[in-house]
């Protein structure tokens, strides 16, 4: 099996709006983000989009697909992508975007990264920076409304997802890929044609995508999904998809076929998309290869595992950027005070001593 090679390829304009964007911040003050080298990443932006829905399926219980993991050797391929804040400065704020491919094949798992890519963000630049990547990317010429600045970073992360989905699209062949989330077009960021000419792109070339999502609740009768489908069942699938399309299919454009999957006797099972232009048969043939080529922990693809964890940023990595901005550009380090130990001195403690003002002891 051929090895594919993406470590020649990067998003040329990623360096090159950055670099634009970081000649403001110049004479500025840099309040850099306080880091904890005894932690291994941080939070990520997030907004409201990605939080997914909550579909109520009815009291009938569909019948599980039950799953056969199939040794036929094929490459499977992941991609993910993070952002974090770096800090801020008196016209906006520093951040960074990253993206991983990892690869699994008979010679076990190769990963590329792509980036970090440093951006500085601000209400100057942000129309600048946002609507020059979808045009360049995204192949449109009609400006998009920009959200806040502090939602920018997620947006950038964005584009970077879409140009490596394209690229694997283009360059895979008979390969199985799996995006992190769903196969859903209901944002600025999912816009249908796009979704669907990367779609199109991958079947050309005789792949399967396949998407797993996280955050999408689904409940029968009250009740988690994960809860009902029985152990003795896994590997499985329910399939969910009439039930999904119904409920939400008048404002939502569905790319894929919507499972509940759960592959290994586990507490947990994920959304499953796959494309709908793929023939159901192939489509399960399809997942049957996977859980028959990859490692599958708790019910999760190592492959999108080790994607995610090779896109965040640790604690180091981030004092080493805030490092290379400041020693690079004529920018100035200012001491960020803790809010919490200016209001409450001593009695400051930690963020984990109580959620909503409910004591934990």
């Amino acid at each position: 099996m051929e090895i594919l090679d993406l470590s020649q390829k990067a998003p040329v304009d990623f360096i090159r709006l950055g670099s634009v964007s970081l000649k403001d911040v110049a004479d500025l003050s840099l309040r850099p983000k306080c880091v904890d080298l005894q932690k291994a990443g941080f939070e990520e932006f997030r907004y409201a989009d990605e939080e997914g829905f909550i579909a109520e399926i009815g009291k009938q219980h569909p019948d599980p697909i039950r799953l056969t993991p199939t040794n036929e050797a094929i490459q499977v391929l992941a991609l993910d992508t993070s952002s974090i804040e770096l800090g801020e400065t008196d016209a906006g704020l520093l951040c960074a975007v990253r993206g991983t491919v990892v690869q699994k094949d008979r010679e076990g798992y190769r990963y590329t990264r792509y980036g970090p890519f440093i951006f500085h963000i601000t209400e100057a630049n942000k129309e600048y920076l946002y609507n020059g990547l979808r045009q360049i990317y995204f192949g449109t010429n009609d400006a998009s409304p920009t959200p806040n600045v502090l939602w920018m970073p997620g947006r950038i992360r964005n584009v970077l997802e879409r140009w490596l989905q394209g690229q694997l699209s283009q360059a895979c062949e008979d390969s199985i890929i799996l995006w992190d989330g769903s196969l859903t077009a209901w944002t600025i960021d999912s816009p249908v044609a796009l979704i669907g000419e990367l779609l199109r792109a991958a079947r050309s070339g005789g792949n399967v995508v396949l998407a797993i999502s996280k955050k999408t609740r689904f409940t029968l009768s009250g009740q988690r999904v994960a809860d009902l489908i029985d152990d003795r069942d896994a590997p499985c699938l329910l399939d969910l998809d009439e039930t999904i399309r119904r409920e939400y299919g008048s404002y939502l454009c569905f790319f894929g076929r919507v499972y509940a999957a759960k592959f290994i006797p586990s507490c947990f099972s994920f959304r499953l998309d796959i494309d709908r232009k793929v023939s159901e048969e192939a489509g399960i043939d399809a997942v049957q290869k996977l859980i028959g080529n990859d490692l599958v922990v708790e019910s999760y693809p190592e492959t999108l595992r080790l994607a995610h964890i090779l896109s965040k940023f640790s604690a180091s990595e981030v004092i080493g950027m805030q490092r290379l901005v400041t020693e690079n550009y004529d920018i100035r380090v200012v001491s960020r005070p803790d809010v919490r130990q200016v209001l409450f001195g001593p009695y400051g403690g930690g963020r984990s001593s109580s959620v909503g003002g409910e004591e934990l002891l």
